[in-house]
């Protein structure tokens, strides 16, 4: 709100309007017209009686001019209703700015007429009635102002249903920011698993590529109902040795995504090998798992009478289902919880569900599990037909080490066989050796780097 300024200031800019050819200025442009009260008392009577006359017509102008000014004018008055009031409770703050606008449109009132009266007393001048009327237009601005001040108090001092309700908007904005960063959290998580979903898929991808350029990775052994002949068996070995190479892949992947230091894993097994590439250390955790689903078998655990019911099935997990109590379920029973500890199943799935379903005397059915379910079918089947031959097959590993000899071993990767003039180096036995009477069936191991 824009207020008149203060007076006997005012006075004063109606000297300047008198100088603009306003309400107090003479036909005769070369008088000077006094800027105050006082000035214009120390001017000569006969001065202003000799202006009046003249003057009288230019103050009556004057008072209509200023009289406009000052005029209110009603804004959008709204038509008269002649619908029944409502009985409805008016809002109090309503009615206490009603209120205030009642007493402001007064005080403009008052302030009019006070300003009218102080031009009345300038024709003719009267000081009296110039000081009256000063202070009477003083009064009415401070009027104004108080009203002024007490307006933003009210619009400070909000009622407390709104107090309240800001109150819960704050609540519920800091609850928004706990959810967002609840949020934020779960998308980081979901893209975690997104990129190991992806790095799943696309090492399925290759293996699906490697299958193809070999045709006889995927084919398949049919030994129900043959004679077991050394020949035979030496197919069972390369067939074991394959499908512990496949489940390798997916166990080191849940390693990687499970935050395992896989290079610290690699020192503790193997501490002189020295590899060629980084990307043969997975030789290493191959060599690990063959080690421990080929060792520590009890015979009561391997019989020849569920060999051509588990070696029949494309399914073997279906084995298990049908007699969780048959001697391949209990040897892959058994090798799991050997195979995987407790801790790195934690890693993995974030609970020990599957040693629990496994103790309690079921098998659970998980992709990982079937998997390994998978690759235990060619490990027993390998130590079931060990045990049949007459004499028994020997198992034979190659010490770390010891140097490298082509009639009993051969490298896991072809490009590091050594030619027959130069001396190579054991790393660690990959897959074990067979000897069946005068049978030998090599070993496959991994080459140190010299």
């Amino acid at each position: 709100m824009l207020l008149f300024p203060r007076l006997p200031s005012m006075v004063r800019w109606m000297g300047f309007l008198a100088k603009k050819g306003g309400i107090l200025a003479p036909s005769d442009s070369s008088i000077k017209v006094p800027l105050s009260v006082r000035e214009l008392s120390e001017h000569s009577p006969s001065l202003m009686e000799t202006t009046v006359p003249r003057a009288a017509k230019s103050s009556l102008n004057a008072i209509f001019r200023i009289s406009d000014l000052c005029k209110v004018i009603s804004v959008g008055a709204p038509p008269v209703s002649l619908k029944p009031k409502s009985n409805k409770p008016k809002d109090p703050a309503f009615s206490e700015e009603a209120a205030i606008l009642l007493k402001l449109l007064d005080s403009i009132s008052s302030l009019k007429l006070a300003y009218v009266q102080l031009q009345q007393a300038h024709i003719p001048y009267d000081p009296n009635k110039i000081n009256s009327s000063d202070k009477l237009i003083t009064s009415q601005l401070e009027s104004l102002s108080k009203l002024e001040n007490l307006y933003k108090e009210k619009l400070i001092d909000k009622p407390k249903s709104q107090t309240s309700v800001s109150l819960k908007i704050k609540e519920h904005e800091k609850l928004l920011v706990v959810l967002q960063s609840i949020v934020q959290d779960k998308e980081s998580e979901i893209e975690r698993l997104r990129l190991a979903i992806h790095k799943l898929e696309r090492e399925n991808s290759e293996l699906n590529e490697n299958v193809k350029k070999n045709p006889s990775c995927g084919r398949r052994l049919n030994v129900v109902n043959r004679e077991l002949t050394p020949n035979l068996f030496a197919e069972v070995v390369s067939f074991a040795s394959r499908s512990l190479h496949d489940f390798t892949k997916p166990l080191i992947s849940l390693m990687q995504v499970s935050g395992w230091d896989l290079d610290s894993a690699v020192r503790c097994m193997y501490t002189g090998t020295v590899f060629h590439e980084r990307s043969h250390k997975k030789y290493a955790f191959e060599a690990y798992l063959s080690r421990v689903m080929l060792s520590g078998v009890q015979e009561e655990f391997i019989s020849i009478h569920h060999f051509d019911l588990v070696m029949g099935i494309l399914d073997p997990f279906e084995v298990l289902i049908s007699n969780p109590n048959s001697d391949f379920s209990i040897f892959c029973r058994e090798k799991y919880l050997d195979a995987i500890p407790k801790e790195m199943e934690d890693s993995f799935f974030g609970n020990l569900d599957h040693r629990a379903f496994l103790m309690s005397g079921g098998h659970p059915r998980t992709p990982f599990y079937k998997a390994f379910v998978k690759m235990a079918k060619w490990v027993w089947a390998l130590k079931v037909m060990s045990l049949t031959f007459i004499p028994k097959a020997e198992i034979f590993y190659v010490r770390e080490m010891d140097w490298f000899n082509n009639d009993f071993m051969e490298s896991v990767v072809a490009e590091l066989t050594p030619k027959r003039e130069q001396m190579s180096k054991v790393g660690f036995t990959v897959m074990p050796g067979f000897k069946i009477g005068e049978n030998v069936i090599r070993c496959r191991v991994y080459l140190s780097k010299s």
